[in-house]
């Protein structure tokens, strides 16, 4: 027990010493936040406009606090003429520096929003400050020259060494000056790539290293310091392309062989060449970095390029691999598969950025990631504090050889690392939002290839141009305002309704007799279906929940009623309107269904809608082209009997359509009529017209009903 005391003492002063020497070494004057617990973010769908106000909150203060300035260092004046400057000259120093790996993905980030969202102070905040450091190198670089010595910050591009100096601002060069010919960086982005490709510290086999902690240490975030300067120097250049995008498959290839673990998905954040066995921790921020390189380098690569399914396929499993590790509120841990390490902002951040981007991409599912993605944004809105810091974020962090090294490495709103993570992670999402189409539910986050229009908490998949899955109730001009729904077959709607083979239903035109602007139509008629079949598949329920007090209901069913019980489409019902049932045995899959009379399904139609508080008009069915001694046949003996007693039954109102239609059709004449048949029943369009005429004109016969008052005067 003693000896157990002693040590758990040790460790803990191990620690403290280990804070105490970082906060010396980097002289980082911030306030560390001790590491918080876990989180709670909204659950739930957010919108374009939300995403946008986070990032224009920490553009705001971004723009703040890295300013573009030279001034004295001994007496903190502004320096304009920079001709005249000295060895006291240097940038004006805000909370962050403007020339770090950190801003260069900062840089990369802001023009990444500057897409998304269309709005260009994202791309002004690049372009002003590229321009401010292209003017004001050529004078340090003078200075340099002069005194031997200069601003320490101005150094890393005067005379860049390491991939810390440059790696990332070469990146983020190369794209602005692709996107504005305006800029002047063109010779430092060839200083700065000449150090990332011939000049940087490597391994034998070229992949990158540093010589810290130990010889020949492979850091996972060096990744991202390299990799993406060259696949855009291949991407931008005319000649040698093949040349960088071939040392970028064997960067990404050389690190992923040592350092990706396929049973986690995961990356471990370190490699030691001179050891026998390698660190495992897998440190959030480091694989998000991985994850980010290798969107960027898919984002140029040429498709035709024999390695790219390679490189997707290492994507996808790192998201896998990821995705699994997500916490329940949202956050990713500071190591990624250690739930009892803290939530870590910027890590949080970049899973996100690169999940949504890769969605956006097609590269993934969308219904399986999105939700993740969007769960992760949440996460991250929620520190992101009143003034637009970014809460939560690791400081910088160097390779660890035990747990305590990353469990207990500070947070705070001031370290550089969490700013470029969350403006790109805006910007990904936001290009999600406005291609993908997130809805709640029944309690869930659902990402759906379609709009989904139903208001209701619970509902089913609905796809556009699939007749089977409406979602009725879209055209309802307010909560108070009536909706005028109609069910049938197809000759109140043949198929979409657009008059395919010349085709119309008559409920297409009925919308036309209303004041639409207080009442709507919609035609929720189906093509092929019966009393019977519009229930048992389905179709009824969708509609049903759609219905409220006040509206009207128009059923008119009975063409395809005839039909067999269990053969062919077997759509057909009892006749009559008495309560009598037969089961049947399905002949196409041996299924039993038992089957009811045509008036049990018309009934069961009026009660339901009725309980709603809806006002129910039965039809009968529209005549067929059937002539005899100049009349058109009418189913008097048959549904338009049926159809008016269960109408009587139910105390519903019925228009006689199969009649009032028929005499329309007998003043145009047999012959003429001809035209406006496509073929038995199914019309031309004005036949339909002429359809819904009878229609209107039943509807104004019948008393105490109240949709006459939308009718057109």
């Amino acid at each position: 027990m003693n000896r157990l005391i002693v040590t758990i003492v040790v460790l803990l002063s191990l620690v403290l010493e280990n804070q105490a020497m970082v906060q010396k070494k980097e002289k980082v004057d911030c306030n560390w936040e001790p590491v918080k617990s876990a989180r709670l973010a909204n659950y739930g769908v957010v919108t374009v406009d939300e995403i946008k106000q986070d990032m224009k909150s920490v553009l705001t203060y971004l723009e703040k606090n890295t300013p573009s300035r030279v001034v004295n260092k001994q007496n903190g004046k502004i320096i304009t003429e920079y001709a005249k400057m000295d060895q006291n000259a240097q940038l004006e120093r805000g909370a962050f520096s403007l020339i770090s790996t950190e801003w260069g993905a900062t840089y990369s980030a802001m023009l990444a929003a500057a897409e998304a969202t269309g709005e260009v102070e994202y791309s002004d905040y690049v372009y002003k400050r590229f321009n401010f450091l292209a003017e004001v190198t050529p004078h340090f670089k003078t200075v340099y020259e002069k005194y031997g010595t200069t601003d320490s910050i101005m150094i890393q591009l005067l005379a860049p060494r390491t991939l810390d100096d440059c790696g990332a601002m070469c990146a983020a060069m190369t794209k602005a000056q692709m996107t504005n010919k305006d800029l002047k960086l063109q010779s430092m982005i060839d200083d700065c790539f000449n150090v990332v490709m011939y000049r940087s510290a490597k391994l034998s086999d070229g992949t990158f290293s540093n010589d810290r902690p130990f010889r020949h240490t492979l850091w996972l975030e060096d990744m991202f310091k390299g990799i993406p300067a060259l696949a855009l120097r291949g991407r931008y250049l005319s000649y040698d392309q093949q040349k960088y995008f071939q040392e970028v498959v064997r960067q990404i290839n050389q690190f992923a062989d040592r350092m990706f673990v396929p049973e986690k998905g995961l990356f471990r954040h370190g490699w030691v060449e001179s050891m026998s066995e390698h660190p495992a921790y897998y440190w959030g921020r480091a694989n998000g970095w991985a994850m980010m390189t290798l969107c960027e380098v898919l984002d140029v690569l040429p498709k035709e390029h024999p390695d790219r399914e390679h490189l997707l396929d290492l994507l996808r499993q790192h998201i896998r691999g990821v995705a699994a590790c997500q916490g329940k509120n949202g956050f990713w841990h500071q190591l990624s598969d250690c739930d009892d390490s803290y939530d870590e902002t910027s890590s949080t951040a970049l899973y996100v950025c690169a999940i949504a981007h890769a969605i956006n991409k097609r590269w993934v599912d969308a219904m399986v990631y999105g939700p993740v993605a969007l769960l992760g944004w949440s996460a991250v809105s929620s520190v992101i504090n009143a003034d637009g810091q970014v809460e939560g974020t690791c400081v910088k962090t160097s390779i660890g050889f035990d747990p305590a090294f990353y469990y207990h490495r500070p947070v705070s709103a001031l370290a550089a690392q969490g700013y470029a993570p969350v403006i790109w992670a805006g910007a990904e999402m936001v290009n999600l939002m406005k291609r993908e189409h997130p809805r709640m539910n029944d309690g869930a986050v659902c990402f759906y290839p379609t709009i989904q229009r139903s208001d209701l908490p619970v509902f089913s998949y609905s796809e556009p141009g699939n007749p089977l899955q409406f979602v009725a109730g879209l055209s309802r001009l307010d909560k108070k305002a009536p909706v005028v729904f109609v069910i049938g077959d197809s000759t109140v709607k043949y198929r979409a309704g657009n008059g395919e083979y010349g085709r119309w239903g008559w409920g297409g035109f009925l919308q036309a007799f209303f004041d639409i602007s207080r009442i709507t139509v919609e035609n929720c008629a189906m093509e092929g279906r019966s009393s019977r079949t519009y229930y048992t598949e389905g179709l009824w329920d969708r509609l049903l929940p759609a219905m409220r007090k006040g509206d009207y209901l128009i059923i008119d069913f009975g063409h395809n009623d005839s039909g067999p019980l269990n053969t062919g489409l077997a759509r057909g019902a009892l006749k009559g309107t008495d309560d009598k049932s037969q089961k049947v045995v399905l002949e196409r899959d041996g299924s039993i269904e038992e089957v009811f009379s045509y008036g049990h399904y018309i009934r069961m139609y009026i009660r339901q809608a009725k309980a709603r508080g809806v006002e129910v008009i039965i039809l009968s069915h529209t005549p067929a082209n059937q002539w005899q001694d100049g009349k058109m046949r009418r189913c008097t003996q048959t549904y338009a009997k049926w159809s008016r007693e269960v109408a009587e039954q139910e105390n519903a109102y019925f228009v006689d359509l199969n009649d009032i239609a028929a005499k329309k059709f007998e003043t145009v004449g047999e012959e003429k009529t001809k035209s406006h048949y496509m073929d038995m029943v199914h019309t031309s369009k004005e036949g339909a017209i002429i359809n819904a005429e009878a229609v209107i004109e039943g509807i104004r016969y019948l008393e105490k009903c109240r949709l006459k008052s939308y009718l057109k005067k």
